[in-house]
């Protein structure tokens, strides 16, 4: 008796595979950037939720303690300006260290009688790596150490967050924690106070940068315990030609544009401002866009043009009269403001 051969099931044909494969492959093409653009998102809501928290501690930080500004050498960073860590600020600038104990986070440091420069280094490293609430995830941007910083301190992430010396500094020398008098800037008798920062609204307290970098050098960390001009932690802010927080001199129509153009140079925007960038048909970056959020509580995205608005960068009645410290695009975009001044006919900040 014959038996009859058990029939098996047909086998994908090498003509079946590579459509199923194409297929395969045509779908995740269209996933990937979905899934790009999501996480993308995610790390930007994240960041605007961090900057938010940070502008709510800064008012908290200021109540407590007679209306002082949380990165001031006049108040959080007094010990450092004198040379001595306290344990919470590692420098006369830092205000990561106030903030997150303010914020009910213990890092290295808080509580020892007597922190050394150990400890100092290893809270600054608690900054960079493990204080979530001050760190943006979209930040991947190594620093490297300034020499003569004063601490074992080793590369590693840049500091995500600035916060303006406008606000956190007097005009007193810099000897003495101030940033020097400007007669381009002239903030009057202002002092670190936050009602003295005048309307809260339009000013920026915490924002996106690259502390501390320009066009051609990646960024560094200058780690000296009562560094000048913000030192790792802050500087004048982006509306500035000479910033070290947002240097966009490679941006369209300003000085270095043609340079970075024919491929010489970098741009040091997209360290700063780290959510986003368009481009034009030759896929040259026109626009980087990062979160900035203000005194009053409030977060917001701007592109790097549109963060040069001088009104946001200094205390209410404040004289500015020197064209050529504006960029070329704040000198276009707000004449008024940047533009047609001089020393003896500034614009007065609302």
């Amino acid at each position: 008796m014959k038996l009859d051969r058990a029939r098996g099931g047909r086998g994908f044909t090498l003509i079946e595979l590579l459509v199923v494969i194409a297929v395969i492959a045509l779908l995740v093409s269209l996933l990937l950037p979905a899934l790009s653009s999501a996480r993308a998102a995610a790390k930007q809501l994240k960041c605007t939720s961090n900057l938010r928290s940070a502008a709510q501690a800064v008012f908290t930080y200021a109540t407590s303690n007679r209306d002082g500004v949380a990165g001031s050498p006049d108040a959080s960073g007094k010990d450092a300006q004198a040379g001595t860590f306290n344990g919470v600020a590692v420098q006369n600038y830092d205000f990561y260290g106030p903030l997150a104990s303010d914020m009910g986070y213990t890092g290295p440091g808080d509580g020892i009688t007597n922190p050394t420069q150990q400890d100092r280094a290893e809270r600054f490293n608690w900054y960079r790596t493990q204080l979530e609430p001050l760190m943006c995830p979209a930040n991947n941007i190594t620093a490297t150490v300034f020499s003569g910083g004063g601490a074992p301190l080793t590369d590693g992430p840049m500091i995500a967050y600035n916060m303006s010396t406008q606000f956190t500094s007097s005009t007193r020398p810099t000897s003495q924690g101030g940033t020097g008098v400007f007669p381009g800037q002239n903030r009057g008798n202002y002092a670190p106070s936050l009602y003295r920062v005048g309307t809260a609204h339009m000013k920026v307290a915490v924002f996106e940068g690259h502390r501390y970098a320009t066009r051609g050098q990646q960024p560094d960390v200058d780690f000296g315990i009562n560094a000048n001009f913000g030192g790792a932690f802050g500087g004048t802010g982006p509306w500035y030609t000479q910033s070290r927080e947002l240097d966009r001199s490679t941006a369209p129509g300003e000085a270095f544009r043609p340079l970075f153009a024919a491929g010489i140079g970098n741009d040091a925007r997209q360290w700063g401002f780290r959510h986003g960038f368009k481009q034009d048909a030759g896929s040259n970056v026109t626009r980087c866009f990062g979160n900035m959020t203000f005194f009053d509580g409030h977060a917001a995205v701007f592109d790097d043009g549109a963060a040069t608005d001088p009104d946001m960068w200094f205390p209410t009645g404040t004289k500015v009269g020197d064209p050529a410290a504006f960029w070329n695009y704040a000198r276009q975009t707000w004449p008024a403001k940047a533009q047609n001044i001089s020393i003896s006919n500034p614009y007065t900040i609302p």
